[in-house]
């Protein structure tokens, strides 16, 4: 039986890796790579030789069988994104998918777990966090308003990510949105109150050198990322309290 292993690696920090991750990665046939760059830097910061091929949002259906026909010779695989836990929020989920309807029981498919920046940020956030609901990106164009509507709408904290390009975008859309709807209770139709954006958390650059939390008011955040371009910079994860 070949194994298909699910590998956790550094979102930022190189030093964010287990040891159980390191002899996976060592002992594997093949290292399935987002980006071969940026999983090379990983390999050869650790002195680890394993063969990599390339497998992303773009990769083409052959790709995919090709990696059957790994897995059903027998050869074991790890699966890694540029950075956190594969299928989060990137194409991992349906290779495994592809995995199990078309080899079944003949692939184990096992998870390395390690860093996440949903869970990195939620742990010190300082937001209440026995539930919450993960949105992953908001829509570039179409279906943005509607996103965060659900956001506003949503019983629990939400947590987003959100690129350099559209952090400022989509924090003044979070604000302006809860600012112009006015939300109804389904169960006797009074129209509730806005919702208090006074419990927002953006965490940028989790675990690197130029790591940065904002936490508070949504206006006095936009404000501070606004007047500083440095802090334009990076991956951004948001959580909206609640």
């Amino acid at each position: 039986m070949s194994t298909l292993y699910i590998v956790a690696t550094p979102i930022g920090n190189l030093e964010d890796i287990s040891m159980r991750a390191l002899r996976v990665l060592g002992e594997v046939d093949f290292v399935l790579c987002e980006d071969t760059r940026v999983t090379d830097k990983l390999l050869k910061h650790y002195n680890i030789k394993t063969p990599m091929i390339s497998y992303h949002q773009h990769s083409d259906i052959k790709k995919t069988e090709y990696i059957l026909d790994l897995l059903g010779k027998g050869k074991n695989l790890a699966l890694v994104s540029d950075a956190g836990t594969p299928g989060i929020s990137d194409p991992g989920g349906k290779l495994i998918q592809a995995i199990i309807e078309k080899l079944g029981e003949d692939v184990a498919i096992e998870s390395v777990p390690g860093p996440s920046a949903v869970t990195a940020a939620l742990s010190i956030s300082g937001i209440p966090t026995d539930k919450f609901v993960f949105m992953g990106f908001p829509p570039h164009k179409k279906g943005r308003q509607t996103f965060v509507k659900k956001i506003l709408s949503s019983e629990w904290p939400v947590v987003v990510y959100e690129s350099k390009h559209r952090i400022i975008k989509f924090l003044e859309e979070l604000k302006n949105i809860n600012n112009e709807i006015e939300l109804v209770d389904n169960d006797n139709q009074e129209k509730k109150k806005k919702i208090n954006l006074q419990s927002v958390v953006v965490c940028r650059e989790l675990s690197k050198m130029h790591e940065t939390v904002y936490r508070g008011d949504i206006e006095t955040i936009i404000e501070k990322i606004k007047n500083n371009k440095d802090d334009q910079k990076g991956e951004f994860v948001v959580i909206i309290g609640k």
